[in-house]
């Protein structure tokens, strides 16, 4: 097996990862972002970095079924109405996937 391979199986394999909106009395799920994602979203941005925010919850969290949650309509909304920590808390999630859960995190 090539390596190229080995890393394309082990993407694959990525669990979808969940989290607890108490605030919003939600749960939501992140996708498995590739770099090609990142880059498209960087790009829109513009260097834009609440804008990339925005992005990453808008292109990156689903609900249960994999259904988006935001749609590209609910950016200015997303910007200016709604509580940048758990927008910033939201995308972090998404963009920073970790291997301890935030649960965990608190109890070290």
């Amino acid at each position: 097996m090539k390596l190229i391979d080995a890393a394309i199986s082990h993407f694959n394999a990525k669990d979808i990862r969940k989290v607890e909106v108490p605030e919003w009395e939600v749960t939501l799920y992140a996708k498995n972002l590739t770099l090609e994602d990142k880059a498209k979203w960087s790009k829109r941005a513009d260097s834009d970095a609440t804008l990339f925010l925005a992005y990453a919850l808008i292109f990156g969290l689903t609900d249960e079924k994999g259904e988006a949650v935001f749609t590209i309509e609910d950016i200015s909304s997303l910007r200016k109405n709604t509580d940048p920590d758990v927008v910033q808390r939201l995308a972090n999630f998404v963009l920073l996937p970790q291997s301890r859960t935030e649960e965990q995190r608190e109890k070290n």
